[in-house]
């Protein structure tokens, strides 16, 4: 299928994302203060990162989307033998890391301009437990069939 207003593997559609990154701000505030490009210059895993860089992608995205120049600082990092790896911190403290192992030199592109444009907060937490009651009700469960007396439940005021 298509990328125009298609569901990526991360939930964001194309269309909505846009072609030019925007910079997340809270109050005017650029959120980014700094992303790192770390990447090996000899393993394989590290293919779609090199290609991104040696081809002027990571100059071009600096110059197009990293728009407030002088608090965000954009650098590459060659680690020989790690996995590559993007790294933003944000101004509130928050570091976030993306691994980019074996990934292309779009997907690359589109990781780095997610981790541009976001906030900086972190997640929200996941719901630990459902809360099941100890007592159940007298009455029975509910079903559509409870205050119909052989018929389903419909609500008279709908009509």
């Amino acid at each position: 299928r298509g990328l125009t207003g298609a569901r990526t593997r991360l939930g964001t559609s194309r269309a909505r994302l846009g072609r030019r990154a925007r910079a997340m701000s809270i109050r005017g505030v650029a959120q980014l203060r700094a992303l790192r490009l770390v990447y090996c210059d000899v393993t394989g895993t590290s293919r779609g990162i090199k290609e991104f860089v040696l081809s002027g992608g990571w100059d071009e995205f600096k110059a197009r989307a990293l728009v407030h120049g002088d608090s965000t600082e954009a650098t590459t990092e060659i680690r020989r033998g790690g996995d590559p790896h993007v790294r933003a911190t944000y101004a509130n403290g928050h570091e976030k890391a993306v691994g980019l192992k074996n990934l292309s030199a779009n997907a690359v592109e589109t990781h780095v301009r997610w981790l541009a444009s976001e906030k900086g907060k972190p997640g929200s937490k996941p719901m630990k437990h459902r809360h099941f009651t100890k007592k159940p009700s007298v009455q029975g469960r509910w079903t559509p069939f409870t205050f119909g007396g052989g018929r389903a439940y419909v609500d008279e005021e709908e009509d």
